[in-house]
């Protein structure tokens, strides 16, 4: 008999620890329904955190109408007396009592949304007090140009910057150009395969010595949108020109001396505005190559040097390249001391440090000093012609 009290009374009190402990942990208690209720009654505060996209909206539930409230949030839209049947956000607690936020998205900018709070419950669906406010207009992409552009005689280089992106989704971005202001998309464009927030653009097949209008722009889905023009104008075109000595040289080797100084005055005429003949002097007993002011160039039988590197290499010597005073004015202390050549180095090789290095004799980075520096590739004879151009216009002569 005494066993059999002594296990009613654990009973009692496992089931007493059990009632105190879930009234006293701090979640919430629903209230036991009563069918006889009535809706619940609840508030709307005015909207919070608004921006072009979202917005916070808060309610509080001021009587649950004396049943259990299993729902509530915000009803929104663009017309009055949003319903439970159009959009809605529900909040994160949803049940119980008391104040509640509802985040609302993927809202249209600029636009005028009504919002009323609403609360479930057995007996149905109330709303609180209608409230209205206006989203943010979307903030557009800002696109700039950056700082230093080059010029060739047909081609233009420039740095893009997508600054801000906003609030818009960018589906194309590139560069539009025209020799008339205000260029769009129905003129010349060059765009990208990919939205990038950087990036290096050439517009090339250009006109020499004309003004050019450059913009940048992006494709959203509301509109076109444009950055600040620049107007900037191609370089008059090169003339740099030679007469060729074979001095009894094979075909072979006329063919490669030739193929190579083709080549290179190409580019020389190109990217710099340089105007000069010089004589290229097959030199069998020349090791490598040579050349002087004057003009005069001697190629060897080296066939690793009788390429389109060593002829802009010697080229270069012949515009006053370790030739001239104003190169030695300019080349001190192991660097060249202009602006522009620096100028174009940086901005062509994406380093904000680069600076053109050199001795007496000879400058670098694409100095193509030796035959072991020729590549062969676009971006080296490019660089070369440019850096010329750039030494030019920090004063050095070609005559």
């Amino acid at each position: 008999m005494r066993k059999s009290i002594d296990v009613l009374l654990l009973l009692v009190f496992i089931v007493w620890s059990c009632s105190s402990a879930s009234s006293s942990d701090g979640s919430e208690v629903e209230e036991p329904d009563n069918v006889t209720g009535s809706l619940a009654t609840l508030k709307t505060n005015e909207a919070e955190e608004i921006a072009a996209k979202q917005a916070v909206v808060w309610g509080v539930i001021e009587n649950n109408g004396g049943t259990s409230v299993t729902e509530r949030g915000v009803c929104y839209g663009t017309m009055v007396n949003p319903n439970y049947e159009g959009s809605k956000s529900i909040a994160s607690v949803v049940k119980g009592t008391g104040e509640f936020k509802a985040e609302l998205a993927n809202l249209e900018g600029g636009t005028v949304y009504y919002a009323r709070a609403y609360a479930v419950n057995k007996k149905g669906v109330a709303y609180g007090n209608q409230i209205s406010f206006k989203t943010k207009d979307l903030a557009s992409p800002l696109l700039v140009l950056g700082a230093i552009k080059v010029a060739g005689a047909q081609d233009l280089f420039f740095d893009v910057e997508l600054k801000e992106h906003g609030d818009l989704a960018i589906q194309e971005i590139g560069l539009v150009y025209n020799t008339v202001k205000e260029p769009t998309v129905a003129n010349n464009k060059i765009a990208r395969s990919t939205v990038e927030s950087k990036f290096k653009q050439r517009i090339s097949n250009l006109t020499p010595e004309t003004l050019y209008y450059v913009r940048p722009y992006a494709v959203t889905p509301l509109k076109v949108l444009y950055g600040e023009e620049f107007v900037i104008s191609t370089i008059k075109k090169g003339n740099f020109t030679y007469t060729f000595i074979p001095n009894g040289a094979d075909a072979a080797t006329v063919n490669r001396i030739k193929a190579a100084f083709d080549l290179a005055t190409t580019y020389y005429n190109n990217f710099t505005s340089i105007v000069k003949n010089v004589t290229v002097n097959y030199s069998p007993g020349t090791p490598t190559a040579d050349a002087n002011f004057a003009g005069w160039i001697n190629m060897g039988a080296n066939t690793a040097y009788q390429k389109a590197g060593t002829a802009m290499h010697e080229m270069a010597h012949t515009v006053g390249v370790g030739q001239h005073a104003k190169y030695w004015e300019l080349m001190y202390a192991g660097t060249w001391h202009g602006t522009r050549a620096n100028e174009i180095l940086k901005m062509m090789t994406n380093d904000p440090n680069a600076v053109v290095k050199g001795d007496n004799t000879h400058f670098w980075p694409y100095g193509i000093n030796g035959s072991w520096e020729d590549d062969g590739s676009d971006f080296l004879y490019m660089m070369n012609a440019l850096i010329l151009q750039g030494m030019k216009t920090d004063g050095m002569p070609s005559n």
